[in-house]
């Protein structure tokens, strides 16, 4: 796990080693543990800055070169290579392969291909022994030196065969192309920027964007205050960078720039379908061998691993099944808070004591609430939707204190397995467009049951519950987001209201492919990887193992839910793994924080002050007058829209710190 940076600048300015080297020093937490550098010219000169005490067989004979103790002062100093092209430079977290043989950036035996990584291929051990049968040879026992072996014998293709998370660049020094690429699902970022002569890639935002002047991209700020929209692909809150969406490829040549996707989950998904057993105990089966294997090859590292435990389903599934795999207990870490409405840590400690896992306990009060959202503003980059980073950045930081530079987490499994109640709507519209009645008759009154409306269904909704149920999956649903939204932005953005595309065949699946690709997992993974990084800890994502993915896409959709019951292969391959308490929970938290009464309470005014300033930062953005209203509503217990208050907060101190020029610091006024 590492932070990766470069320039290829075919019609542009020389790339220099101190420009590698501040686009690599504005990422530092992503790796601390190494740096390295290459340049390379036109016409084949190199230099190697940075690598391990003697040189490793990976790099080509004669190439310049320094140890890593001198990298930084050889970067300062301005080494370079006369008009050179090309630049990449690399932030090493030390997870597989210790040793400086590690090291990256990192050439394949024959000199041509170079590689800076950022990320695991959890199945290097296998492609390692498919490949060494292939004839090639590798200089670390590491999944770089696979990931070069792959594309040296399959080309781009060789994506196809990884299983894991990545944002990756590798330079073909013969067809002097260089290739970018990310996981299927987008769990680890890149970021780029063209203008036609220079291509500049990082894993974060800070890189590209720190050194020249920024303005906001109008679209994304709309959809985040109108929409709850947050992560777009490839927009980026910073107009003029992108983000290369999940799944897609990026070639530079001398001749420009080819994006492409590279995979997709509605067609992996179909080509599926034909051989899926739909039987019940063969779909279960086959989601427990994926599952179990998801979680083995998660553990393979030269370090410990840990886990997150919020004591919800997913995350205790996961330690459930991680700690008997290991020789030693497993490590899970957890947040609560005094108020019984906002703590799950009783299920969490029930978990860890069942399967012999050590717990930590994380109890924060909101008195750091400002301090912390001070770093969670800049390491985000970009706004967040919502205060559970709060709860995650301490569970992070417990983690970073007991020395862990590894932790699997529960992301993912809610949209993968519809395990939030709003999915019960398309589940039901799907009953409906294929005349199961007695089925839809039989769960819509459980559902409204369960949600505490069944007497007002009965009188009022059932009448209209068609064409609500065809209705439902708008996200305005009435709570005044839109009426804050300026009306010079709202003609800036020129947006449409979003729809899931119709991609697999059914109203649940195709909600749930969209919130996993593109609506609503991307942001989510986007908090992980920047609260975790911030941390120097790398987290890795079982529900997001692609053969599972594809796996439970290409089943019925009854398998993911049953009327009131969420996650229903989950519970029935997995749940007799768990204490009957966990696996029977219906309740849903997720790392629930108590913002709510801390803003209403201590922060009140703080609110006020920065959100109805006259020089607030948002006021081109958000309409001051409807603002004030929403605000001075919600303030005095009249409308519960805790949610959309943090984004207005979070947007402003964002402007303030990365457009505005003007951070924002805790103690301060206004």
């Amino acid at each position: 796990m590492c932070g990766i940076a470069g320039v290829f600048s075919p019609a542009g300015a020389p790339v220099a080693a101190a420009e590698l080297r501040a686009m690599a020093a504005a990422m530092t937490w992503r790796g601390p543990d190494d740096e390295g550098y290459l340049l390379e010219s036109r016409d084949g000169r190199r230099a190697v800055i940075g690598g391990p005490d003697t040189p490793a067989e990976a790099f080509a004979a004669g190439l310049p070169y320094a140890p890593s103790r001198e990298a930084a002062a050889l970067a300062a100093a301005g080494a370079t290579v006369a008009d050179a092209w090309l630049g990449l430079a690399f932030r090493r977290l030390s997870i597989l392969d210790l040793a400086p043989s590690g090291h990256q950036p990192m050439c394949d035996p024959s000199g041509r291909y170079w590689l800076v990584f950022n990320g695991e291929v959890y199945n290097y051990v296998e492609l390692r022994a498919e490949l060494a049968a292939r004839g090639h040879r590798f200089a670390s026992s590491g999944d770089a030196a696979v990931i070069l072996a792959a594309y040296a014998e399959w080309g781009e293709a060789c994506l196809q065969r990884l299983n894991g998370m990545w944002g990756l660049a590798l330079w073909d020094a013969a067809e002097r192309r260089l290739f970018l690429a990310r996981d299927r699902f987008g769990v680890k970022p890149l970021y780029y920027q063209w203008d036609g002569a220079r291509l500049r890639f990082a894993s974060e935002l800070k890189p590209l964007v720190m050194d020249r002047p920024r303005r906001a991209e109008a679209r994304c700020v709309h959809d985040l205050v109108a929409w709850d929209w947050v992560d777009h692909e490839p927009e980026t809150f910073f107009a003029g960078t992108l983000r290369l969406p999940p799944a897609h490829a990026l070639t530079a040549t001398g001749d420009g720039l080819r994006v492409w996707r590279w995979w997709d989950l509605a067609e992996s998904a179909a080509r599926l379908s034909a051989d899926s057993p739909y039987g019940e105990a063969a779909a279960v089966e086959g989601f427990r061998e994926r599952f179990d294997d998801a979680v083995r090859i998660r553990l393979r590292s030269d370090v410990p691993v840990g886990t997150c435990l919020s004591g919800g389903l997913d995350s205790s599934i996961i330690v459930a099944t991680a700690a008997p795999l290991l020789d030693r207990p497993l490590r899970a870490f957890t947040v609560g808070y005094a108020e019984a409405a906002f703590d799950e840590r009783a299920h969490a400690r029930a978990v860890a004591a069942a399967a012999g896992a050590e717990i930590f306990e994380a109890e924060p009060d909101g008195g750091d609430l400002l301090a912390v959202l001070e770093r969670l503003v800049w390491h985000q980059e970009e706004p967040a939707a919502g205060p559970g980073l709060y709860s995650q950045w301490h569970v992070m930081r417990l983690a970073h204190e007991h020395g862990m530079k590894v932790l699997l987490d529960g992301q993912g499994g809610d949209e993968l397995l519809a395990g939030y109640h709003r999915y019960a709507f398309p589940y039901l519209r799907d009953l409906w467009l294929k005349g199961r009645l007695t089925e839809f008759t039989r769960d819509v009154w459980a559902v409204g049951a369960r949600q505490g409306h069944a007497e007002t269904w009965a009188k009022v909704f059932a009448p209209w519950l068609p064409r609500a149920l065809f209705q439902w999956g708008r996200r305005t649903l009435g709570q005044g987001k839109e009426r804050v939204v300026h009306p010079d932005l709202e003609r800036a953005a020129g947006r449409c209201e979003p729809r899931a595309p119709r991609a697999f065949g059914g109203q649940l699946s195709d909600v749930l492919g969209w919130e996993m690709t593109a609506r609503f997992l991307p942001s989510l993974l986007r908090y992980e990887d920047r609260n975790s990084m911030a941390h120097s800890i790398e987290t890795r994502l079982p529900f997001l193992d692609y053969r599972l993915a594809e796996y439970v896409f290409s089943l019925p959709r009854e398998w993911r839910t049953r009327g009131t019951t969420t996650k229903w292969i989950l519970r029935r391959a997995l749940g007799a793994r768990l204490p009957r308490a966990v696996g029977e929970r219906r309740d849903k938290m997720g790392y629930e924080t108590p913002t709510d009464r801390w803003f209403r309470g201590p922060y009140a005014g703080l609110l006020r002050d920065l959100l109805l300033a006259p020089d607030a930062a948002t006021r081109d953005y958000l309409e001051p007058r409807a603002l004030a209203r929403e605000l001075e509503a919600y303030l005095a217990g009249r409308r519960d829209i805790g949610l959309q208050v943090w984004r207005w907060l979070h947007l402003e101190l964002w402007l303030r710190a990365f457009v505005a020029g003007r951070p924002w610091k805790p103690g301060e006024r206004a």
